[in-house]
């Protein structure tokens, strides 16, 4: 008798990072199922794992997950990142994930490390910066050609957060985040932080909740 496919909901502030992440796995329903394509913060169904995607958030993943972890309808929580610095990969653990994968995961591997997840497993998987796949991924502003680390830079001065804010958040140096800026501000054609902010709110760079008010949990 066959195992049924795990049961996911992806879970991201922005519309079109929870569908980009849900094109990736979509082909591979053999060992995953998507019934939660959340950003509300109102979780409906009961879920085997939940994929906490964290883009654009303070310290990226923050309390979230926690919030996740406790819900009464998640599993087990997987967060979904970037950002594997040490102090945020205990932190993540400390409030309830279950595992700890990277955008960088091809499809295959990314279902495989869920459904592992789901039987209990403590994944970490990163696979650095090397070869990482945009095929099916979407962020805010990859049409303008942003990185998906330069639209992180621009989702957080959107938010009102100065340079300093966003560095301790990414876990990025000062320097770092000054040259993301410099490198999006050339690409969307604009030349101070005030009109970089203006320009995300006119192109989907708020979240589509406020994740000041935390999950509807």
């Amino acid at each position: 008798m066959s195992t049924p496919p795990v049961r996911v909901a992806i879970i991201d502030d922005y519309d079109v990072v929870v569908h980009g992440t849900a094109s990736i796995l979509r082909p591979h329903v053999d060992l995953v199922t998507i019934v939660e394509l959340d950003t509300d913060g109102d979780l409906r169904e009961e879920i085997d794992v939940a994929l906490l995607d964290c883009f654009g958030q303070a310290e990226s993943h923050a309390g979230i997950v926690s919030e996740v972890a406790g819900h009464p309808k998640v599993g087990r929580v997987a967060v979904y990142t970037w950002n594997f610095a040490p102090a945020l990969l205990d932190s993540a653990f400390e409030r309830g994930a279950s595992s700890y994968l990277s955008k960088g995961l091809p499809g295959p591997q990314l279902a495989a490390a869920l459904v592992a997840t789901h039987e209990g497993e403590k994944v970490v998987a990163d696979v650095g910066a090397v070869g990482r796949p945009e095929v099916g991924r979407l962020w805010p502003g990859r049409d303008m050609g942003l990185t998906e680390r330069e639209a992180e830079v621009l989702a957080h001065i959107s938010q009102g957060k100065r340079t300093r804010e966003i560095a301790e958040a990414l876990y990025l140096s000062i320097n770092s985040i000054k040259t993301h800026t410099q490198h999006l501000y050339r690409k969307i054609g604009v030349t101070s932080r005030t009109e970089a902010a203006l320009w995300g709110v006119d192109h989907g760079f708020r979240p589509d909740r406020d994740t000041r008010n935390g999950m509807n949990l």
